[in-house]
C-alpha cells in the first residue's frame, strides 16, 4: 500500500473518531449542534403541534399535520447554528424564524439527518428486543 493511501486512511479514521454525534455538517458547510432532548422538549413539541393544527373535518390526521411534526421537532432538535446558541421555540412563529436561518435544501438535509437517527435508534431497540428473547417467546 503506498504511503499517500495510508495517510488518507489515516485521516478518514481520525475524522470518526473525532467527530460529534451531535453534531451535522450540512453540505454548505454550515454546522448544527443537536440539543439534548429532554422530558420537558416533548412537552414543547406537543404544545406547539396542538396549538398549530388545523381543525380538520373529522377524518383525523392530514399529511400537513403529520409534516409540520417533523418541522417542530427538527426545530426543537436544533441548539447552535455555526456556534451561536438558539432558543427553543415556543410558538409558530419562532419557529419559522428558525427555519428561515436555513435554505430550503439545508432543511431538508437536516431532516433526512434526523431520520438516519431514528433508523438507528429503531435499529437498536429491535436489537435489544431480540437479545431479551421476548421475540422468539412470542412465536
Amino acid at each position: 500500500m503506498s504511503i499517500e493511501k495510508n495517510v488518507m486512511e489515516e485521516n478518514k479514521a481520525e475524522e470518526n473518531i473525532l467527530k460529534n454525534p451531535n453534531e451535522i455538517i450540512l453540505s454548505t458547510g454550515k454546522k448544527i449542534m443537536k440539543r439534548e432532548r429532554r422530558g420537558q422538549h416533548h412537552i414543547v413539541e406537543n404544545r406547539l403541534l396542538s396549538a398549530c393544527s388545523l381543525k380538520s373535518d373529522g377524518t383525523g390526521i392530514n399529511i400537513g399535520d403529520m409534516i409540520l411534526a417533523s418541522d417542530i421537532k427538527a426545530a426543537v432538535m436544533i441548539a447552535e447554528i455555526d456556534g451561536v446558541k438558539q432558543k427553543i421555540p415556543t410558538s409558530l412563529s419562532e419557529v419559522y424564524e428558525l427555519a428561515g436561518e436555513f435554505s430550503y435544501e439545508e432543511w431538508e438535509e437536516i431532516l433526512i439527518s434526523l431520520q438516519k437517527d431514528k433508523k438507528e435508534i429503531e435499529e437498536k431497540a429491535k436489537n435489544l428486543q431480540t437479545s431479551t428473547g421476548f421475540g422468539s417467546e412470542l412465536m
